[in-house]
């Protein structure tokens, strides 16, 4: 029970605190990953492969040894795939642990990966995926000869004005010399010649020294690269320009661009099931209402919003005691009250007359109690009445969200997040790139998160202060949309395209949307939601003659609506209304600081600083409760 207490103490703070917490974390880490992101080398696209470079095996690490032979025979086939087999011969001269060599990673698929002749283990160091060979056999003093081959399968590019063939047939990152160097590559019987052209020198810069010698024979449709001394970080690159459509049946990533689309469409899909199934609220006609709601009393505002009773509500409680002659508020030191006891509410129901009971126990009349009294009681009335109000709105008709309507959005928060999450990875896989799990998690958590928070903003948009609320929803957009961008700069990063980044973009919002009006309420609950709003516009938006109409036949009106406009956060609003009307002065909350009351008050000026000195009561009052809990 003891726990159970300290939970429902909690829960205001949380309401508050907590979501502002989360909002500023969570546009921190996104804005965080956004800049990284944006600070990172592009990936190149399938329709930039003419500046890709297929990258051949480099010798790393594992100590000293000679390079004296490096073969390569290639194969290019019409699909744009090429099979290679690499021999590389070493002199080793001591004993090494292991020997490493890069096999090709870029914008193509390498598969069916081989060294003959020796075991090897295949795993991604970095950006570049290494085979090593760890057998003590292959790594002893002594000359050795190391076969490696594998598949490589280019992607379809994109430019539709030509064919590209660009081909590194060593990498100028090769970590030593080589002492010979016999490069073969053979082409399909149709392959045009005209534009082959071999480049060759130490990080891209052109051989002027003539170490390799190329030639290429067009009748026997192959090219050939012989060198020798060939020092370190040397680079051997083929290039030829072709007609368009040259290449047939290169793979192609239009799967993933169209699973993009789909994974968002279905996101979307499943969401609207879910607000047909059970996330749309009853329709209520809509009523102009002008006068405090019956069967609607301002303390019982939070639990009709929100399905809980709030210390505020509490609070208000205090205030109507006060209008209807119960108790009356004294200010004798700044931001330091008390309460005195007045006439008992006899004829109230029985929880206010329970709360009253707590308020003033062992307190006689005309007695009064101070803030170190009032606030322990505070605790115990809002504790006791809980029960009280949810039994008065008992029920599925009554209540504020219906269980079904709170699982499908929580769930529809989950579907919402794998569903970019997913966007993210296929565009990695359209772009031809290894995905990264980690960055495509993260967003997935950190949007359904976002989403959770923006339908939490909106829910209390009714009974938040106007002037706060739109600031509050602004603010849970942008968190919302912070991963929307991330990925959509991530498609049109890795695909090259805005239609996926706009189909992600218009879906999100779409998404999002379906996720705010997912909230079903009961019927009764509604019902007083449409009336409280209803009131709420007439509160910021009063008409004369109404306001005047209603203020003569009730002397207290502009008070007991002025509880509902504290609920909106609206008394400042309210209270300038009443600035031409005769109100008569709170007999029941006075200013004692100086021994003056509010009637040495300017009379157009009485109703706004009325409203601004009971707005300070309620939210010192309420610091003043959230701090007890918090030491406690």
């Amino acid at each position: 029970m003891k726990t159970k207490n300290i939970l429902k103490g909690y829960r205001s703070i949380i309401n508050k605190k907590a979501v502002r917490c989360l909002l500023l974390a969570l546009v921190l880490v996104t804005s965080v990953f956004t800049i990284v992101r944006a600070h990172t080398p592009d990936v190149i696209a399938a329709g930039d492969q003419a500046d890709a470079a297929v990258e051949s095996p480099a010798g790393v690490e594992g100590g000293a040894y000679e390079v004296t032979d490096y073969i390569l025979r290639a194969i290019v086939n019409k699909d744009h795939s090429y099979d290679v087999e690499e021999t590389i011969k070493v002199n080793i001269p001591d004993q090494l642990q292991s020997v490493e060599f890069v096999v090709p990673s870029g914008n193509f698929r390498i598969s069916e990966v081989k060294v003959n002749g020796a075991p090897y283990r295949l795993n991604r160091v970095r950006s570049e995926n290494k085979v090593t060979i760890t057998d003590a056999d292959m790594l002893s003093d002594g000359v050795h000869e190391y076969s490696i081959s594998y598949l490589i399968e280019e992607y379809r590019d994109g430019d539709s004005s030509r064919d590209i063939f660009y081909y590194n047939a060593l990498l100028p990152e090769w970590k030593q010399p080589i002492g010979k160097v016999d490069i073969e590559v053979s082409f399909p019987d149709d392959f045009p010649f005209e534009d082959m052209q071999c480049y060759a020198g130490q990080f891209g810069v052109q051989d002027s020294t003539n170490k390799i010698r190329f030639t290429k024979d067009e009748k026997d449709k192959t090219v050939r690269v012989k060198g020798s001394l060939v020092p370190e970080n040397y680079g051997i690159t083929l290039k030829a320009q072709l007609y368009d459509g040259y290449w047939k049946g290169a793979l192609t990533g239009i799967w993933a661009f169209i699973s993009i689309i789909i994974s968002m469409a279905a996101v979307v899909a499943i969401l609207a099931v879910m607000w047909l199934i059970g996330g749309r609220d009853p329709k209520i006609k809509k009523q102009k209402r002008t006068k405090p709601i019956e069967g609607c009393s301002p303390m019982e505002i939070g639990y009709i919003y929100n399905g809980h009773v709030r210390t505020r509500d509490v609070i208000r409680m205090l205030l109507d005691f006060g209008i209807k002659g119960y108790l009356s508020i004294s200010e004798y030191e700044p931001k330091r009250y008390r309460l005195y006891r007045r006439e008992d509410p006899s004829d109230e129901e029985r929880m206010y007359r329970n709360a009253y009971n707590i308020l003033f126990e062992d307190v006689f009349k005309d007695r009064a109690i101070d803030m170190d009294e009032l606030i322990p009681r505070l605790e115990l009335i809002k504790r006791n009445i809980g029960d009280d109000v949810a039994a008065g709105f008992a029920g599925s008709e009554g209540s504020a969200f219906t269980p079904i309507s709170r699982i499908f959005r929580y769930a529809g928060s989950a579907v919402f997040g794998v569903g970019l999450a997913l966007a993210n990875a296929f565009s990695y896989i359209y772009a031809h790139q290894s995905v990264n799990f980690v960055e495509c998690a993260f967003m997935g958590i950190i949007a359904a998160a976002a989403a959770v928070l923006l339908c939490r903003v909106f829910d209390e948009m009714d009974s938040s202060p106007a002037r706060y609320a739109r600031l509050y929803e602004i603010a849970a957009c942008i968190v919302a949309a912070m991963p929307v961008i991330y990925v959509s700069v991530d498609l049109v990063r890795n695909t090259r395209n805005p239609i996926p980044a706009f189909a992600v973009s218009a879906a999100s919002a779409l998404a999002l949307f379906l996720l705010v009006i997912m909230r079903a309420r009961g019927r009764e609950n509604a019902e007083l939601i449409t009336a409280l709003r209803q009131l709420r516009h007439f509160i910021y938006h009063p008409t004369p003659k109404e306001l005047l109409t209603n203020h003569l036949d009730d002397d207290d009106y502009y008070y007991k609506m002025l509880l509902y406009a504290l609920a909106f956060g609206a008394e400042e609003s309210w209270a300038i209304s009443f600035l031409t009307l005769d109100v008569k002065e709170p007999d029941w909350f006075t200013d004692d600081i100086e021994g003056e009351a509010f009637s040495n008050l300017k009379v157009n000026k009485a109703t706004v600083d009325h409203a601004r000195s009971i707005r300070s009561f309620v939210r010192t009052v309420d610091n003043a409760y959230h701090d007890r809990i918090r030491r406690s």
